[in-house]
């Protein structure tokens, strides 16, 4: 499957790059979202058909679970991205809201433009597509390892494109953690944002 996925980004950048253009953008987000829409509904289903699952995450290793990996990934995120952006030359404060976006592209990229510049929008926008697009490699990887620090990879994608990888690659128990993940992480960078956003 991981090589099918890569080649189908593969594909689908080629065919963009030769064919399309910016206005056919608006029925590509369309067909986008309708897309994510089906894939979250059927894991939603798997989630919900298997109701032992659910009984079984709700006690307090679970929740203290359910708190810690989106600290953890918040954490991570923020210093990664500091240190990186630091090692390339950027000026700290810029590598971290970077950062904050947390792999919500479509969020992170069009407010720090808004408020901020166009030019870290875009490295906001890249960096972060580039993690969503990553995650759907190194999840299959990182899983036959470690199950939980699978989740991570994915950041606020794990609510959603990337969940049907997660439950496929380790359980729905693990699947469950990673939609609770996303969930908190995409409710996060809005106020992330707003706090890290240069004056």
């Amino acid at each position: 499957m991981i090589y099918g996925i890569i080649a189908a980004i593969l594909c689908g950048m080629g065919c963009g790059y030769l064919w399309l253009t910016i206005s056919a953008r608006p029925i590509l987000d369309e067909v986008l979202l309708a897309a994510l829409a089906f894939m979250v509904f059927v894991a939603g289903i798997e989630i919900g058909s298997n109701r032992h699952i659910i009984k079984k995450i709700c006690n307090p290793k679970g929740l203290a679970l359910m708190a810690a990996i989106p600290t953890s990934v918040v954490i991570g995120s923020i210093a990664g991205g500091g240190i990186a952006g630091t090692l390339t030359g950027m000026k700290l404060e810029d590598a971290v809201l970077v950062s904050a976006g947390l792999g919500w592209y479509s969020l992170s990229s069009v407010v720090i433009s808004t408020m901020y510049s166009v030019e870290i929008g875009t490295i906001s926008f890249l960096t972060n597509v580039l993690r969503e697009t990553l995650s759907f490699a190194l999840i299959p990887l990182v899983a036959r390892y470690n199950k939980i620090m699978s989740i991570g990879i994915g950041g606020a994608s794990t609510m959603d494109s990337t969940l049907p990888v997660i439950i496929k690659y380790t359980d729905l128990h693990t699947g469950i953690l990673g939609f609770v993940n996303g969930l908190v992480l995409t409710l996060l960078v809005p106020f992330l944002l707003s706090v890290l956003m240069p004056k």
